[in-house]
């Protein structure tokens, strides 16, 4: 296995039969340009994409495409990550994703990229009060506050992600550059119809949107949630 800093990550097709082989190879090459060319020279760190067949070894890291949900519980969400033994695994339900615009590559980007971040969905920073809003901690989700945003590699559509600076509240809004197609002005800002996942001591573990517009698609909160150890809500 590679090393944490460039570590491999399986796409398999599970799909049965829903999305061809040819399809799911051509978005994993266009992310993979995505996160060589893209993320990893603002993050630091990479993956190699592969592309399996069969049995994939059990410490890998691991994106698994099905036709849909077979668990209740996961049918409203297009797609998400979680660590069940340590290592990351993420599901993309196809056919609930390509509704909206015929294609899961925004989505296949979204899970790689936060999946290179926070593979463990562990990772918090901190934001202090300030006049009129509360102190906060926002989960280390790369995607989540620019996920309606979208750019083209090779014909394929990859989705947008924040700068390390977004996580960062001591940089002065219009500073610099917080997320890649540089629609952000500020730290912790989110765009409309885009959401990010926080927890505040007064209202506990909530989602908190750019707009008014609630149409969830990417993460099950209650993956990190559940893992949450920060105390019951004052």
């Amino acid at each position: 296995m590679r090393t944490r800093a460039n570590p491999l990550i399986y796409i398999q097709n599970k799909s049965d039969g829903f999305l061809e082989d040819a399809e799911i190879i051509q978005l994993t090459a266009a992310v993979q340009r995505q996160v060589t060319e893209d993320f990893q020279p603002v993050w630091g760190v990479g993956a190699h994409l592969v592309f399996a067949k069969g049995n994939v070894p059990p410490d890998a890291y691991q994106i698994n495409i099905y036709k849909e949900a077979k668990d209740e519980e996961d049918k409203d969400f297009l797609g998400y990550h979680f660590s069940p033994e340590g290592y990351p695994v993420a599901s993309i339900f196809a056919e609930k994703d390509m509704k909206k615009d015929k294609t899961i590559s925004d989505t296949l980007s979204h899970e790689v990229l936060e999946m290179i971040v926070d593979p463990a969905c562990n990772l918090y920073a901190y934001r202090p009060s300030g006049v009129g809003r509360p102190e906060r901690i926002y989960f280390y989700e790369v995607c989540d506050a620019v996920q309606c945003q979208h750019y083209d590699i090779d014909g394929v559509k990859v989705c947008d992600f924040v700068y390390p600076e977004w996580f960062e509240s001591n940089w002065p809004a219009g500073s610099r550059k917080f997320d890649h197609l540089g629609l952000l002005k500020r730290p912790f800002q989110i765009l409309p119809d885009c959401y990010a996942d926080i927890y505040e001591a007064k209202r506990g573990s909530i989602t908190v949107w750019g707009s008014e517009v609630k149409e969830r698609g990417r993460h099950r909160f209650d993956t990190r949630k559940d893992k949450m150890n920060f105390g019951n809500p004052a």
